[in-house]
């Protein structure tokens, strides 16, 4: 818990390598993102569930490697020689540290050629062949990794290490799952926060039962024919497992209050006397909901409005919440600071609807507000097919696709045809400031949620 910062933890002696057969060393790696003015908010779940389904499987010889919080590009070569030597390296990569991750594989090919080296997470499950190609990985792991990397990890030690793309099959009891291995991260290093304290974010359920034209959540699961979900039982007993020393959570769930059995989970959590943030549709934030979120210890909700054009609605997706806006209110009413995403440069805006939209965003009394453009993430609907929804992607360097970045950057990829570039960025600006007039402070402002 108290490693240094950048240093890889839960090695063991040395460089904690050990070259025997049945358990070899093992090194997780998440490259930095330095287009962001904070990488180092929370440790990866993906690679802390990747290490507990190792050792629920018998390996013990695991380094966790976190990159982020290196600083700067040129700080980056003093973090690669902090990777212990390893048997098998597994590598996680987003859009925007591709290059990054890339370095860490060349890194690992300089140092320890002879190793077998898998990449994952959602760049390279999106883009397994490029992953491939421009990494020199020996294998790409698309979708859940936890079993796959153990085939991976299985096979390099049979002799017949496994090349190429692995598909990833989820498994449908998801309790099964061990607790990530959060023992392996430095965890006062992370600034998640909540209310001011330190946050641990952890997931209820795995996928997503929206299938949003835009979102990259499509690429991990999302939009699958069905969400799975863990037991009440089961989230209490991880939460349980870390109330020691935090009482601050984040479930990163991509709509918490899905779940057919919310009012028992919330009723078991509230037990645990915690408080929590979440993520939800706001069609869910029913007043009974909301009451049942806020007993169990909820404090603040994220939803993704998007837009309250109704057109726009239906063309990305997202029909289902047309006319439920109001439930903002109802979430605010039951005590619940409430924070919302917008995009522009969806199809059906232009300066008249995008005054006359974002004005009746103003008025629902939002406490918090992220708007950005929207962006062809790779894998989703709208950068595979934008045709179908009038768009030519101009800029198709991924590695640029950035939400907000450093000095509030951001992406202006697409051109439809009504509109274009510059469009979108005056209509950036314009909901922005419609939105600070209505009393809602930028989410990188909120003094409660980070």
């Amino acid at each position: 818990m108290n490693a240094p910062a950048h240093s890889p933890s839960g090695a063991r002696g040395g460089h904690g390598v050990d070259h025997s057969d049945h358990n070899p060393a093992i090194a997780l790696i998440n490259p930095p993102s330095f287009c962001v003015d904070d990488d180092r908010l929370e440790p990866p779940l993906g690679l802390l569930y990747l290490a507990a389904a190792l050792r629920q499987r018998g390996y013990g010889e695991i380094a966790f490697c976190d990159l982020s919080g290196s600083g700067s590009k040129e700080a980056l070569p003093e973090s690669l020689s902090k990777i212990p030597p390893a048997q098998v390296y597994g590598v996680t990569s987003l859009c925007t540290n591709h290059d990054h991750a890339k370095q860490v594989v060349a890194w690992i090919r300089r140092e320890s050629p002879a190793a077998y080296v898998v990449m994952g997470g959602p760049n390279s499950t999106a883009l397994p062949g490029l992953t491939l190609a421009e990494t020199g990985a020996d294998a790409v792991v698309v979708g859940e990794g936890e079993d796959a990397f153990v085939r991976c990890v299985e096979s390099c030690l049979a002799g017949s290490p496994i090349k190429g793309v692995v598909t990833g099959t989820p498994r449908q009891e998801i309790d099964s799952y061990p607790f990530p291995a959060r023992e392996l991260a430095a965890l006062p290093t992370y600034s998640r926060r909540l209310n001011g304290e330190p946050s641990i974010s952890l997931l209820s359920s795995r996928g997503c039962p929206n299938k949003c034209i835009f979102c990259n959540s499509v690429v991990m699961g999302g939009g699958a024919a069905s969400i799975r979900f863990r037991s009440a039982e089961n989230i209490a007993r991880e939460i349980e497992t870390l109330r020691a020393t935090c009482r601050n959570f984040r479930f990163n769930d991509d709509s918490f209050t899905a779940n057919p059995q919310l009012p028992a989970m919330l009723e078991r959590i509230a037990g645990l006397e915690i408080r929590f943030r979440i993520f939800a549709c706001v069609e869910s934030l029913t007043p009974e909901n909301c009451r049942a979120l806020r007993r169990a210890g909820c404090i603040h909700v994220a939803v993704g409005l998007e837009s309250l054009n109704p057109e726009n609605l239906r063309k990305i997706g997202k029909a289902r919440q047309i006319g439920k806006a109001h439930f903002v209110q109802t979430a605010r009413d039951a005590g619940l600071v409430v924070r919302a995403y917008f995009m522009v440069g969806l199809p059906e805006d232009t300066d008249s609807t995008i005054e006359r939209f974002f004005s009746q965003a103003a008025a629902l009394g939002l406490d918090e507000f992220t708007v950005y453009p929207l962006i062809p993430y790779p894998g989703t609907e709208i950068a595979r097919h934008p045709e179908r929804f009038g768009y030519t992607i101009l800029n198709s360097d991924f590695r640029e696709y950035v939400q907000i970045g450093v000095q509030s950057r951001t992406c202006f990829a697409l051109r439809h045809r009504n509109f274009g570039p510059d469009d979108i960025a005056r209509w950036l600006q314009t909901a922005r400031e419609i939105l600070q007039n209505g009393g809602a402070r930028q989410s990188r402002e909120s003094v409660l949620a980070q």
